[in-house]
């Protein structure tokens, strides 16, 4: 079971990645698809997931791409993952059982109820400024796979 979707996983990179880039300007979905191996046409989908709740705006033309809507310690990882994946995760049976509910639970209900909140809480509550901060320039580098450090505008 995962908590999210390899859609979600993608927009939380290409946050990270965007953030490292903000001094450079918008950020292309080509050079984003390339550092996360992701194909194109479906990260440009994702991306415009996020300029729906303003996390990301764009540019068009020579030098245009995305870039952050806001700062990176206002954007959390509950907003990206709704944005991308919407929060049914939260309000569905961890069985996936139809009428549970408080009134007819199914066995996990009480204890997935306690920890489902716990998890959405500390979502709501990371920030990407935290995440940044967290995270190693050697850790980024190896998982997102960039080479140059910052995409060429030209």
């Amino acid at each position: 079971m995962r908590l999210i979707s390899q859609g979600a996983q993608y927009a939380i990179s290409a946050i990270i990645a965007i953030s490292k880039h903000t001094e450079s300007g918008a950020v292309s979905a080509s050079f984003l698809s390339k550092s996360l191996n992701c194909p194109t046409a479906y990260l440009s989908q994702i991306l415009a997931k996020l300029k729906k709740p303003g996390i990301l705006k764009s540019q068009r033309g020579l030098n245009g791409g995305v870039y952050l809507a806001k700062d990176i310690d206002s954007i959390t990882m509950m907003d990206v993952i709704a944005a991308i994946d919407g929060t049914e995760f939260f309000d569905k049976c961890f069985m996936g059982i139809e009428g549970c509910g408080n009134i007819e639970p199914c066995p996990f209900h009480h204890f997935w109820s306690v920890e489902r909140k716990k998890i959405q809480q500390w979502l709501e509550r990371t920030t990407f400024a935290e995440v940044d901060e967290k995270m190693t320039q050697a850790w980024f580098d190896l998982r997102l796979q960039f080479s140059s450090g910052v995409p060429s505008l030209s």
